[in-house]
C-alpha cells in the first residue's frame, strides 16, 4: 500500500508568484503578465484578492486584447 503525504490534496489552479504583489508609498499593488500595475489597495490582502479575481478573468479569456483592465478597490 502506497503511503499518502498530507499535502497530496487538490491543488488550486490559481497560482502566482508572490513578487507580483508589491508595496510602495504606503499602498499595495499587483503586477500583471500584461505589463500593467493594478492598484492602489489599502492592504496586501486586498491586493491579493484582486489579483486572484484578475487571474480568473484572464483564464476565462475575458480580458480585452487592446486595452488593460483596471480593478478599482
Amino acid at each position: 500500500m502506497a503511503s499518502r503525504r498530507k499535502d497530496d490534496g487538490p491543488v488550486s489552479r490559481t497560482q502566482f508568484r508572490t513578487e507580483r504583489v508589491v508595496h510602495d508609498n504606503n499602498s499595495w499593488y499587483f503586477l500583471t503578465r500584461e505589463g500593467t500595475v493594478e492598484g492602489p489597495f489599502d492592504s496586501r490582502r486586498d491586493a491579493v484578492e484582486h489579483l486572484e479575481i484578475y487571474v480568473r478573468i484572464a483564464e476565462s479569456n475575458m480580458l480585452p486584447h487592446d486595452t488593460t483592465l483596471a480593478l478599482a478597490p
